[in-house]
């Protein structure tokens, strides 16, 4: 009994000298870090007005991403997106911010009305960004816009941006898709148009159903990843007359099966 009670005194005696000098048998646990994901986003709004012309104005509502590297390299796909739709004169220098554009765009009006005292059209140009999707390895932003500078009417556009989240890298179709894919992605294309548009196999794509400028359609770089899928937009006079409207066609995951790579985020 006394050799038991001598053993047990030990080992309790050993295991509280080595919890008070830091040798405890259980290490401590680091805190568990959240998984890394897309950086946040904040709404920002710019508009300026025309000195001669109150209803003269350019308008910007888009998302501006945290700063991080990510973040930095996403503001400026954006930005440089947003400064593309902005019309300027042919000869002026590159613009590197939305006030440098603005004051170019609002110089034009001004020019316009000096050189005719009868000028009555008013300028607009709104532009919107939306954040369309936030996955930890995607981000996809649409901007839409509307330009009016005069004449029988204006000009809607949108644009899709896809971003990889970790590194804030503008994404390509290529990304996406596995080699060789072109040419089955155009056929799935033409079979969705064709049921949107309720078109026989044997009717042509640029009959009056179909409205297209020529008997094809093809992808273009204008995409964005969904929810669901893949969405390519075609916007007024791409691939048909103002009057047919902007295009879009949505294609599912399963849609796409066989020509997508293996990414697990593509479900």
């Amino acid at each position: 009994m006394k050799r038991l009670f001598s053993g047990v005194l030990v080992v309790t005696v050993l295991a509280l000298l080595s919890i008070a000098l830091g040798f405890a048998a259980t290490p401590t646990v680091p805190a568990v870090q959240p998984p890394s994901g897309p950086p946040g986003f904040a709404l920002y709004h710019f508009e300026r007005h025309a000195a001669s012309n109150g209803e003269t104005r350019l308008s910007c509502d888009y998302p501006v991403f945290d700063a991080s590297p990510a973040g930095e390299l996403i503001n400026k796909s954006i930005l440089n997106a947003i400064l593309g739709i902005i019309p300027e004169p042919v000869s002026a220098p590159p613009r590197l911010t939305l006030d440098e554009a603005a004051t170019l765009y609002l110089g034009e009006y001004a020019k316009a009305r000096a050189s005719d005292k009868a000028y009555l059209y008013s300028w607009e140009a709104m532009i919107t960004g939306e954040v369309l999707l936030e996955r930890p390895t995607q981000v996809t932003v649409s901007i839409d816009s509307y330009v009016f500078t005069g004449g029988a009417h204006g000009m809607t556009k949108t644009q899709q941006l896809v971003f990889d989240a970790a590194t804030g890298k503008q994404l390509a179709l290529a990304d996406f898709f596995a080699p060789g894919f072109e040419s089955a992605l155009d056929k799935l294309i033409e079979r969705r148009f064709r049921q949107m548009k309720g078109l026989a196999a044997n009717e042509a794509l640029n009959g009056q159903k179909g409205g297209l400028f020529e008997n094809a359609i093809h992808h273009n770089e204008n995409f964005a990843v969904t929810g669901s899928g893949i969405r390519f937009v075609y916007n007024q006079y791409e691939i048909a007359p103002y009057a047919v409207g902007q295009i879009s066609i949505d294609l599912s995951f399963d849609d796409l099966k066989g020509i997508l790579k293996p990414l697990p985020e593509n479900k």
